[in-house]
């Protein structure tokens, strides 16, 4: 082949004609400056975040913080409950009795009764009035 002809097949490719018809690409005026942004966050080594100290000191704290808050609150309600003067603690469940509970519910089921006796039934009523 001679040199002419390789130059024209060249020109003549179809490859070059739709290189032709293509638009050129608009490049964003901050390319260069995201590419080199992402190059030096690819290279940085990643950090967990419970290893870095800035966040660990101030967890740390406040855990103790919460931790020492409920021990003191646990500590001082048992002595602000037998310490207030003139006020006695409510009994212990086992210092109730049960016939005493259920005097309790008679009564305040009678209370109920003789407000608004439309509530009851007759026989919720006579049986009311026959404990």
């Amino acid at each position: 082949m001679k040199p002419r002809e390789e130059n024209s097949s060249w020109e003549n490719d179809p490859v070059w004609d739709l290189l032709d018809r293509t638009k050129t690409a608009e490049i964003d005026p901050q390319f260069v400056s995201n590419v080199m942004r992402e190059v030096r966050l690819a290279n940085e080594p990643k950090h967990l975040w419970w290893k870095r100290p800035a966040i660990l000191g101030p967890l740390l704290a406040g855990s103790m913080a919460s931790l020492v808050a409920a021990l003191l609150l646990t500590f001082s309600s048992d002595k602000s409950s037998t310490g207030i003067a003139g006020v006695d603690p409510l009994p212990l469940q086992e210092e109730i009795g049960g016939p005493h509970l259920d005097t309790l519910l008679d009564e305040e089921m009678l209370s109920q009764a003789a407000e608004d006796p439309a509530a009851f039934s007759d026989e919720a009523l006579v049986a009311l009035l026959s404990q």
